[in-house]
């Protein structure tokens, strides 16, 4: 549902497009049926049914090529029974909705209980509020709370950054980034060269992004943000906090 434009070539090249695609497919990898809410590139639907997933996409556009398509928006109640899926996807979606605390409700109610949300989402920076289509600015801290108020728990969260945007926009780091790439394709040839290429990338963005001593770093980056994995918990109570937060004095 994010409007950024992305193409194959970006997918296989760009870090800032593989590494949210595998952090899906490794946090899904032990699950077969799978909804992907918002994906009008279809980069997350095409890499995960190349996994053998059984992949359901909903969205607010048309889009072709895919049999299991529904023309909706997840604020919306989806014609899926309760538990249906045990995996689902929400990429870049979560900052475009008003409604965020209904369609995550609906995810709730139709995920199984054993089942993974992953959600990756901007965070707070003048460059990623610019867009007029993103109308929630989050923070880890500001999804975390909603979440939980939604009846979810974060399993991980690493926040992106540095390996995702930095290599295009510093010469430097790009020509670095290209001559691991070229190298590895030289010596493993070009589909493992690349596949171990991507896997460097990722793990190297996980731990940076799960570090607090390169999180200012991570902040700098234009793609600052949070790529999660999150299973189904009791609800927080939010209005028991805000009560008990703001009790008036008690009379002497």
């Amino acid at each position: 549902m994010s409007h950024t434009k992305q193409t194959k070539y970006d997918y296989e090249t760009s870090p800032d497009g593989f590494i949210p695609t595998m952090a899906i497919g490794t946090f899904l990898a032990d699950k077969t049926k799978i909804l992907i809410i918002g994906d009008f590139t279809k980069r997350d639907y095409n890499a995960l049914t190349a996994l053998g997933k059984d992949v359901s996409v909903i969205d607010i556009v048309p889009l072709e090529g895919i049999e299991q398509f529904y023309l909706q928006s997840i604020t919306e109640k989806t014609l899926f029974a309760d538990k249906t899926f045990d995996g689902v996807v929400l990429a870049e979606v979560i900052e475009h909705l008003f409604e965020d605390y209904v369609a995550l409700s609906e995810i709730n109610r139709i995920l199984k209980d054993d089942g993974t949300l992953v959600i990756t989402v901007p965070y707070f920076s003048n460059v990623q509020d610019e867009p007029e289509f993103h109308v929630r600015v989050h923070s880890q801290k500001t999804i975390r709370r909603l979440l939980q108020h939604t009846g979810f728990a974060i399993e991980e969260h690493f926040y992106r950054g540095a390996i995702s945007r930095m290599p295009q926009k510093n010469f430097i780091a790009k020509l670095c980034i290209f001559g691991i790439s070229k190298t590895l394709r030289v010596i493993f040839g070009a589909q493992q060269g690349s596949n171990m290429f991507r896997r460097f990338c990722f793990n190297l963005e996980r731990f940076l992004g799960s570090t607090p001593f390169f999180l200012p770093l991570q902040k700098r980056c234009t793609s600052f943000g949070g790529i999660m994995k999150i299973k189904k918990d009791s609800k927080t109570d939010f209005m028991e906090i805000q009560k008990q937060s703001f009790q008036p004095p008690t009379q002497q």
